[in-house]
């Protein structure tokens, strides 16, 4: 007589962690490569020896039940429905639904998010070989890794994060008896501590661990999500046939997208009967059947859950967050108020969320301002390389609103002067990671940055200071004449460095510091440049003016960790060069600020940035005719300033 075994799909949750898209769609019925969750799992479940399956369900249960349905009427599938008015967890879930198939010896569960490419009837006769009571699926070198297992590859605890080595896969099969030692008093147990009991009660409790070449996927959060769309388009499938279909159909999608004039990169999960306009670059995003873009900008790391996406607004302080957002973040109105930021950038509105307990950044972007649109993406990619930057807690890419970790008003300019040198080493260990890691991978991940530095935008940086300062702020544009030939001889040594990913802003308010961390803001302007653009943001800040030796100091430990990490740092002349180069373009940008859109908050900036140029250009023993023109220039903003302020002082005695 054949052993009864039947199979369970745990299907229930709410998929909080995959808001706001699940706002709209219940986990299980989220397309992975096309396909809903839910039908690639029975799909993988239903070539095996089980007798019938059970799926339960409680978020949008109506809607799930009837997907059900069509399944067990297209694929004739004996599927059956376990539905629970609130959330039981596994454990839960587990014991009603056991109800519909009492005569079951054994059950297979597999979660619901949960993608692999593995043939379950090992995982059966494992079990059934070993007669265990439960048998779990285990999985080395990815997730969390809290499961902890002897030498003999016997498991000792099933949440041993310090110890452990591999991740219980969200698969397993045990017998119904390990039920009766859920808690009787608990209306939603958790399966995994039902197992760790039976484990100390000395019952069979086996493990079944996996190659690392198995693809597996817990499609958790949204950046997990996306990910495992990249993931799985580079693997050669042999287990999971409907799977290995719906892979073929993504490649042939995306081809079909390119040849239309789309740019493609990254991980893409691709729907049907789409709407891309030329032009368009997708990277990193999910897009369900039916969405349809608006125009062709860069749609970077989110999900876009179908139907028409509308055009971007322009952002306006009266912009308000989207309110699936809020929804996502569990926040009514009434429980929630908006606090703008003094702190704004191009095309970007940032106000903080504040509630009862918590608060969080939101920002509403322009997108198209290429470089705001690249700013979830990029973020992505510093956390991959452990460099620290505000978490990304959601993505709204269909209108271009992000919810980001916040991280205070504190910067590096008010860091304490006896803890800024150990703040600044902090801050060039980070950033030679981005220089050295960041320089290969950049080009693995296809990352949408700005486009790099060139010959073009070093003349652009240089045109912006004697337009904006010498031409129009402080109206000597002659100081510039004899700077020129020096100039060329500056550009040209930076034009021969080696291209590496830089951040482009590293001055002092973008570098946070929040609970003794620092972190990166305000790197969506990320490009390849040289290296040493970045150290001269950053020790000739006009916003700190550091003295000549903490900046030698921070340099040279900046050229020890490059050499630690393998890489080249460049050397002083560079590090000179890429300072005077930096601060025309802060300066330029001061000039505009001041006399085009009349922030007069940047003027106190512009006496220190000249001052820095003058002490750079002295440094490198090589520009002496800039040294001369910052020294003049320097003459000219004090004079200028200090009439304005007799003027401001007459005016407001009369007054």
């Amino acid at each position: 007589m054949s052993t009864r075994i039947s199979a369970f799909i745990l299907a229930a949750g709410e998929g909080r962690r995959l808001r706001p898209a699940t706002l709209s769609r219940a986990k299980a019925l989220v397309p992975f490569c096309g396909v809903p969750l839910l039908e690639l799992t029975a799909a993988a479940l239903s070539s095996l020896p089980i007798d019938n399956m059970v799926v339960n369900c409680c978020y949008q249960a109506d809607r799930v039940s009837e997907f059900c349905a069509r399944l067990a009427r297209r694929y004739n599938w004996d599927l059956q429905v376990s539905q629970e008015h609130q959330l039981l967890n596994h454990g839960g879930g587990l014991r009603k639904g056991y109800k519909l198939i009492p005569e079951a010896e054994h059950i297979l569960v597999h979660n619901v998010d949960v993608i692999i490419d593995f043939d379950l009837e090992k995982l059966i006769d494992a079990h059934l070989q070993r007669e265990a009571a439960v048998t779990v699926l285990l999985i080395p070198g990815k997730g969390p890794q809290s499961v902890s297992l002897d030498e003999e590859g016997n498991i000792i605890n099933f949440r041993d994060p310090k110890n452990g080595t591999h991740t219980f896969s969200g698969i397993h099969i045990f017998r119904p008896d390990v039920l009766s030692l859920l808690p009787d008093d608990q209306v939603a147990p958790d399966i995994v501590t039902c197992y760790q009991k039976a484990l100390q009660m000395g019952w069979p409790v086996q493990a079944l661990c996996l190659g690392e070449e198995v693809f597996w996927s817990d499609i958790g959060n949204a950046q997990d999500y996306i990910r495992a769309h990249g993931e799985i388009a580079d693997c050669a499938l042999t287990a999971h046939p409907m799977l290995r279909e719906a892979q073929s159909e993504q490649a042939q999608r995306r081809f079909a997208l390119e040849q239309k004039g789309v740019q493609c990169s990254g991980a893409l999960g691709l729907g049907c009967e789409l709407g891309v306009p030329a032009g368009s670059q997708l990277h990193n995003v999910v897009l369900w059947d039916y969405t349809r873009l608006p125009r062709p900008l860069l749609y970077a790391d989110g999900i876009f859950v179908g139907d028409d996406v509308p055009p971007p607004k322009p952002v306006g302080s009266k912009h308000e967050p989207d309110w699936r957002l809020l929804d996502s973040l569990d926040l009514k109105p009434g429980q929630y108020e908006l606090e703008e930021l003094p702190k704004q950038g191009s095309g970007r509105l940032y106000k903080r969320i504040k509630s009862a307990d918590k608060s969080w950044v939101w920002c509403a972007y322009d997108p198209e301002r290429r470089e705001n649109a690249g700013f979830a993406a990029i973020s992505e990619f510093l956390c991959s390389l452990n460099i620290n930057v505000p978490r990304i807690i959601r993505h709204q890419p269909d209108c271009f609103e992000i919810i980001i970790e916040d991280l205070g008003q504190s910067d590096l300019q008010l860091a304490p002067g006896p803890l800024l040198k150990g703040y600044l080493f902090g801050v060039v260990e980070q950033i030679a990671r981005l220089h050295v890691l960041g320089d290969q991978a950049v080009r693995l991940e296809e990352l949408p940055l700005q486009k790099g530095f060139t010959k073009g935008l070093y003349d652009w940086e240089r045109d912006y200071f004697r337009n904006n300062m010498l031409q129009a702020c402080l109206r000597a544009p002659e100081l510039w004449v004899d700077v020129a030939r020096e100039y060329r001889g500056l550009r040209e040594l930076l034009l021969r460095q080696p291209l590496v990913p830089i951040h482009r802003d590293l001055q002092s308010a973008n570098i946070k510091l929040h609970n003794g961390k620092l972190s990166l803001i305000d790197f969506q302007g990320m490009r390849l440049g040289c290296a040493a653009y970045d150290l001269a943001s950053l020790l000739y800040d006009p916003y700190q003016c550091h003295k000549r030796e903490l900046r030698r100091e921070v340099w040279r430990e900046y050229q020890r960790q490059v050499k630690a990490l393998g890489g080249d740092a460049p050397n002083d002349d560079v590090l000179y060069a890429a300072a005077c180069q930096r601060l025309m373009q802060a300066l330029g940008a001061y000039g505009k600020l001041l006399l085009q859109d009349k922030l007069e908050w940047y003027a106190q900036f512009i006496v220190p940035g000249l001052k820095m140029l003058k002490e750079a250009a002295q440094e490198s023993g090589k520009y002496p005719n800039m040294q001369k023109m910052a020294e003049k220039a320097i003459s000219i903003a004090q004079s200028y300033f200090d009439n304005t302020r007799k003027l401001a002082k007459k005016r407001t005695t009369r007054g």
